[in-house]
Parts: structure tokens; sequence; C-alpha cells
């Protein structure tokens, strides 16, 4: 009897361990994914709903999105990162979002018209039909400058513009007497598309490679926020209840230190600053470009091959900020949705210049009214030193000197209020992020230092190492949907190395 309870006792246990073993997750390929950015997201969520249940991902800050940051200013939310979605046809991130209505289309005309409205540095306003001629001149500027990038891949993006600028100024002598000023408030603008520090630093290889989506280009999220499309791909909305769980396999604070590739068998050992050790089959790497620059040489272990360090470090990664401010009530008369452009006469730029503690302010190219968001206005800050001396400010520096500037520019024609708070964006000295996006470097060799040198993996005939992020799209490139696409890209990749795992 005794013999008989034993066998059925092992016999119970061995179906039972059968039952676990074919169950466990253990039996599946493993991936971590480092960094909870857009892409990352949406490589987790697509592996998660093709039946990949090891899935891990290490967010090196306390919040998801990366360079999507939704966040509370007052009663409202405002986006410190990505803010609008960039066109129609073929963009991912409008296919995602726009069934459910949670976006607001606007118009293509604040593409090319680059200056609705321009105030100058003695607070007088710029006559329309003036700036019509600026606007027309924008135009066909844009027009000619993909023939011109075809021919001088080479050349520095400044080279075309200054050129195109000096030509303009030579018939246009209400301009030429202010050609500095002139020249910078175009600069400024263009800089806020590419995030570098000069567009001499830009290769116009960017215009030929970069593919615009069709339609609308500043298509924004209403209420809602960037945010909802984290939401809309991990499945927590519009349907809470089909969630996907990779809120529940992300851990937050979880820099990672190492990824060491070295096992002969394949296995990748991802250590965290806290201590923490993980292991996987595949890893996704999602950091930003200003990251992998700074950190590359120390986090990969045996080094990254040559030509995928010499992609990294070739890279550009620039910076753009943002400042807010709310008010009780507009006092502006005027309609600000496509705001004002701000135009610094020579002598008073020339003066700025000699300010050390406020000269960054020569950055902010204008203000704009937030859609959907009354009584706050929002400026852009372009230029890399301009916005990493801005950064370095406390915020009441800020906020005092950007009041300042704007109680110069409209004093004369409005009553300008104070306001009653200030949010702006520290990208550059945020050391895991490290800057806002990247660009097409003119300083390097296109051959070597392009998106898809920088998006191949690492690890032979298997893809052991994988890279994804916006910097890694070779045409979708400083772009949400670009980031959301190499997410997806790479979870392709890790599922077609293993199509027994099914869904």
């Amino acid at each position: 009897m005794l013999f008989k309870k034993r066998f059925l006792t092992f016999a119970l246990l061995f179906i039972y361990s059968i039952i676990l073993t074919v169950n466990c997750d253990d039996d599946q390929p493993s991936v971590v994914i480092v960094g909870a950015g857009v892409s990352g997201i949406a490589a987790a969520s697509k592996l998660m709903q093709n039946g990949f249940k090891n899935v891990k991902i290490l967010e090196a800050q306390d919040r998801i999105g990366g360079r999507i940051f939704t966040t509370d200013f007052g009663d409202k939310q405002v986006e410190l990162g990505a803010q609008w979605v960039h066109g129609v046809e073929g963009n991912v991130a409008f296919e995602l979002a726009s069934p459910h209505g949670v976006l607001d289309k606007g118009g293509e005309d604040r593409v090319v018209n680059m200056h609705e409205k321009i105030m100058d540095s003695e607070g007088n306003v710029v006559q329309q039909n003036v700036i019509t001629d600026v606007n027309e001149f924008v135009a066909k500027m844009e027009l000619s400058l993909g023939e011109h990038a075809a021919e001088n891949i080479t050349s520095p993006l400044g080279d075309y513009f200054k050129n195109e600028i000096n030509q303009f100024l030579e018939v246009q002598p209400q301009w030429k007497e202010n050609k500095k000023g002139f020249t910078h408030l175009n600069n400024m603008v263009m800089m806020a598309l590419y995030s570098a520090n000069s567009l001499d630093d830009v290769s116009t290889v960017s215009i030929r490679d970069f593919h615009n989506c069709p339609g609308e280009f500043f298509v924004n999220w209403k209420t809602n926020g960037y945010k909802t499309i984290l939401d809309i791909l991990m499945k927590r909305f519009p349907k809470p209840e089909e969630e996907l769980p990779v809120m529940a396999n992300t851990v937050l604070n979880a820099e990672v230190e190492s990824i060491d590739y070295s096992d002969p068998n394949g296995k990748v050992t991802v250590k965290t600053t806290n201590g923490d050790t993980h292991t996987a089959d595949h890893v996704i790497v999602t950091c930003s470009v200003g990251v992998l620059k700074d950190k590359h040489k120390s986090m990969f272990k045996p080094a990254l091959p040559e030509d995928k360090q010499k992609a990294i470090e070739g890279t550009g990664f620039g910076n753009v900020a943002k400042v807010y401010l709310s008010y009780d009530a507009p006092w502006w008369k005027e309609d600000m949705n496509d705001g004002y452009g701000f135009l610094w006469l020579d002598k008073d730029l020339e003066e700025l210049e000699k300010d050390d503690d406020k000269k960054w302010i020569k950055g902010l190219a204008g203000i704009f009214a937030v859609e959907h968001k009354p009584n706050l206005l929002e400026g852009w800050v372009s230029g890399e030193k301009n916005t990493e001396d801005m950064e370095k400010l406390s915020d009441d520096q800020v906020k005092s000197q950007v009041v300042e500037i704007i109680k110069r520019f409209f004093g004369k024609t409005n009553t300008v209020t104070d306001p009653t708070g200030m949010k702006r964006t520290k990208w550059r000295t945020n050391k895991h992020v490290m800057g806002a996006y990247s660009y097409r470097s003119s300083k390097s060799d296109q051959d070597v230092v392009n998106p898809t040198k920088l998006a191949e993996p690492v690890g032979g005939e298997k893809p052991v190492i994988l890279f994804a992020g916006e910097a890694t799209s070779p045409h979708h490139y400083a772009s949400v949907h670009g980031a959301i696409e190499t997410g997806w890209r790479e979870a392709d990749r890790i599922m077609e190395e293993h199509p027994d795992v099914k869904s």
C-alpha cells in the first residue's frame, strides 16, 4: 500500500512538472529592453501581442515615455517633449491615434509660413506685406532646397541658407539694414527643426534622406496629451481591460550600467547601477544617441564594433528648449495661435550678445498660444549653446528674463501682465537623455555615420544586441513616428528568430 502511495505521489509530481515545463515562460526567448521611451514601449507591446512573455523593460527615469513627457502645469497639461504629430499619410502615430478622436488637425500653412507675424526689439509690428515677401522667399527656398541637397550632400545646410538669404537681402532694403537680426531669426526657426548648435553642423543629406509624411504638419493632441500614444500602444486606451502587461514588466529607476554579450552561448547579462542583474537572449537598446555617445565605451562588453562606434559618435544630437508661461487671463489683443517671431534689430542683438547672463535669450525665436490651453503662452529656444546656458539658470532667472523680453517686444502694443507660473525644459542636463533629437551631421562620413549603420544589430547570425529609437530610422529620424517604427522593426527581427512563438 505504501508503495502504491509513493508511486502515485511520484507520478503526480512527474505530471505536474511536465505541465509546469510546458507552461513555463522560461522556455521562451527572453528579451530585455533598455529604455521605456516610445520605441521601447512599441517593441515590448508588439512582442507581447505576439506571444512573447519574457519581456522586461529597464527604465532609468522614474516615469515612462522618454522624450514624450506630458506633465501637469497648474490645472492644465503641457508637453515638455514631443508636441505634434507631424504629417498624416504614412505616419503610424497618426494612424494609431486618429480613430480615437484624440487628435485635432492643424494646418499646413505653418510649415511654409515660418513667420505669420513679427515684432521687432523696439516693440514695433513688422508690416504684413513685408512678412508676406519673406514667406514667399522661404517657400521658394524650400522648393529649391531638394535640388541643392541632391548635388551637395557633403556641404553644410548653413552654406545654402547663407547664400539664399544674402541674395534675398540684396533686393530687400528694409531687411538689409538689419541683416544680422534677420539672418538670426531665420536660423533660430530652422534650428528648432534640427536641434543643432548651428546650421553649419547639419548636413544637406538630411533633406535628401528625411521623408515628410504628407498632410497637416502640426496635428495637436487636443486635451489628452502625447502620452496617449503610449496608452494606445499598450492597449490600455481606449479599452483598459485589453491592456498588455507592459507596465507590469517595466522596472523604473533602473539605470543600465553594463551590457555584457561576451557569453559564447549567446546570453546577455545586463547590470543596473542599483546592483540588479538581468539575463536575456536579446537586448534592445533604445536610449538616446546622447546617452550612447556618453556611455557606449563603458557600457558594452566587449566594445561595440568599430563601425558601430563611429556611427554613434558621428551622429548629431542637439537640443531645443521650451518655456511655458501661464496667465490669469490673456493680455494679448490678437490671435496668438500662429504666434509672433522676434526680430532683433542689429544694434540690439549686438548689445544683447555682450551680456553673458542674458545672451541665451536671443535663442527665443518667438512665442505663440498653446492649442486648447487658454491663458498659456509657449516659447521655443534653439541653438544648442543658448539652450545650455538657459538650463544653467534658476527658474526665477529664466522667468524674469523671458518676461522682460516679452514686455520689450509687446509693451508698446499691449498691456503685458506678469505670468502666474512658468515651466521649462532641461533635456540637455538630464543625464538620461542629454538632448532633444538627432540630426545628420555635416562633419561625419555619410557612408559610415547614418541611421542604417546605427540600427545594425550586433551578434553575428543571431541578433543579440539590437538598436531602436528615432536616430535609427533611415527616413523618419527626429520624430515620434520614426521611433515607433524602429521599435516595431526590432520586435519583428526577434520574432523572425523565433517563429515557433505564437500569440
